[in-house]
């Protein structure tokens, strides 16, 4: 593992250093234009030359009808030196000057530079030398007189002359001619209407004219174009009021130099075509429909240029249309009216196509849309969406109503698990004596809410007769009993009296028998009141 490691850390520290002798190959960016000579004469051809270094560049060499540009991006690190060449030929003696133009990047940089150089050139005359009448006559006394005397000296030779002819020299170019101007440059060029594009710059040599919208070019019948030289000695041929014709007009500016040597600048003015009757068209016709929830609903439509009316159907819930309308020429004014809200039934729809040359020239499209009526479902008219909310409405009634009937039978249940007193009502379970005189609940009462065994209504019947003729009897016995003691009683008494106490004791008794013999074979005393016993 440790020899991997330092494997590792060798191949990193080798690549650290192979990037570091990289970037101290760098160089700073930089652009300058030369030239391979910068005097020559008249029909000497001079090489241009613009040497960058730079990460990217886009540079231009341009003058006196040269315009070459340059384009590149460097993909290894650091700055990359390029070169770009142009020729130039001067016809005429002059100065003529040559621009570099355009921007670089340093490689170690992000924003670009603007590059900025340039170079003038200087072309005279050509020269011959000057043989005059003299120099030839010397000469050619001397030739003759050498010759003469080797002839003579050689007598019976023969004699050998050479015929010389007179050279042709060109006029000698006065110092006048050579110092006038060159300049055929223009310093300034402005339109009366519209903008130049791109900017006027004195070696950019063609233009185009743009317009905004508050400019009707169907109506634009002439502009004006104004140009000045750098040189006043120069002269421009080619501005002031031009008139225009349909399509593209070229306007030609030419500047003459003093020395008679030009230069020409180009305008180009584009005034639309009329638009005819037969142009007047839509290109494509988009519809989409509108719902009384915003939404939006495509529309199927078989355009056809050539068709100019149409029937739609759409169903009830669109209340509205989108119509999105284009032509092939921008300029045609297209006006659309209707669609903003269709009413039920049937609905028309316009849209109308305006010649931009001339107002009278009109095409129209019509839409002929008919929505339908929203569907009855019932006397009373409802729609879906409103039998829906019933529906969901008279379900949660149904599941409320479950709810509340599961509560009270369970309310119920449980209420019937307690013995309960009318009277007092105190909400609290009452108790019995036993045999022994303790308090117990009284359970008896109470009614099993899951007996073990259910028992019928015969039965309960039996069972509580059962129990009332029991009852009874013991209360009869009972009531003997104290009778019997009661006669005892009185029996003794001094006075042989039946107190009134015994009395009324006998009368309470025969009522009782006397009701139970008239009622059915229960008894009202064996009776429940709200689940408790009384006697």
């Amino acid at each position: 593992m440790n020899k991997i490691s330092k494997y590792i850390s060798t191949i990193l520290l080798a690549l650290i250093m192979i990037m570091s002798i990289n970037i101290n190959k760098t160089y700073a960016a930089s652009a300058t234009l030369s030239a391979s000579s910068t005097n020559v004469t008249v029909g000497t051809t001079v090489t241009l030359t613009a040497t960058v270094t730079a990460g990217a560049w886009n540079v231009t060499i341009s003058g006196n009808g040269v315009n070459q540009q340059s384009v590149g991006q460097t993909d290894t690190v650091g700055n990359k030196t390029t070169t770009v060449s142009a020729t130039f030929t001067p016809k005429s003696a002059g100065t003529y000057t040559f621009n570099l133009t355009g921007d670089m990047t340093d490689f170690s940089e992000e924003n670009a530079r603007n590059v900025s150089d340039s170079i003038t050139i200087t072309a005279t005359e050509p020269t011959t030398p000057d043989n005059g009448s003299e120099s030839n006559t010397g000469s050619s006394s001397n030739n003759d007189s050498n010759s003469n005397t080797g002839s003579n000296g050689n007598s019976g030779g023969s004699s050998s002359t050479e015929t010389r002819y007179p050279t042709e020299t060109k006029p000698q170019t006065t110092k006048t001619e050579q110092t006038k101007s060159s300049n055929n440059y223009l310093s300034g060029l402005t339109v009366g209407t519209g903008t130049l594009s791109p900017e006027f710059y004195r070696e950019t040599y063609e233009y185009t004219v743009e317009f905004d919208d508050t400019v009707n070019l169907y109506d634009l019948k002439e502009i004006e174009i104004s140009a000045t030289a750098e040189d006043e000695r120069a002269t421009v041929e080619g501005a002031g009021t031009i008139k225009l014709n349909d399509g593209e007009n070229s306007i030609t500016l030419t500047v003459k130099a003093e020395n008679g040597s030009e230069r020409t600048y180009t305008v180009k003015v584009v005034k639309p075509m009329p638009v005819e009757q037969s142009a007047l068209r839509l290109k494509t016709l988009v519809l989409n429909g509108i719902n009384i929830n915003g939404e939006y609903q495509t529309i199927n439509i078989e355009f056809n240029p050539e068709t100019f009316d149409y029937e739609i159907t759409v169903p009830n819930e669109i209340t509205a249309l989108s119509i999105n309308p284009t032509t092939e020429n921008e300029d045609i004014l297209i006006e659309t009216t209707g669609g903003e809200s269709l009413n039920e039934g049937s609905n028309k729809i316009i849209i109308m196509l305006t010649s931009p040359s001339d107002e009278t020239v009109k095409t129209t499209y019509t839409l002929n849309v008919e929505r339908q009526a929203a569907l009855v479902t019932n006397e009373q008219g409802l729609t879906k969406e409103q039998i829906g909310i019933i529906i969901i409405a008279s379900v949660v009634g149904v599941i409320l109503l479950i709810v509340i009937i599961v509560a009270i039978v369970k309310h119920h249940k449980k209420k019937k698990g307690f013995d309960y007193d009318d009277d007092e009502d105190d909400g609290e379970m009452h108790f019995i004596d036993n045999e022994e005189g303790e308090d117990v609940e009284d359970y008896n009462d109470v009614e099993d809410p899951y007996p073990s065994k259910i028992i019928t209504s015969e039965e309960k019947d039996n069972s509580i007769k059962e129990s009332a003729n029991n009852d009874a009897l013991n209360e009869i016995e009972s009531n003997k009993n104290v009778n019997e003691e009661l006669k005892l009683k009185t029996t003794y008494d001094e006075e042989n009296i039946v107190s009134e106490d015994t009395i009324d004791r006998k009368s309470k008794w025969d009522d009782f028998v006397k009701g139970y013999d008239e009622e059915d074979e229960e008894p009202k005393a064996n009776k429940k009141k709200h689940g408790k016993r009384f006697l």
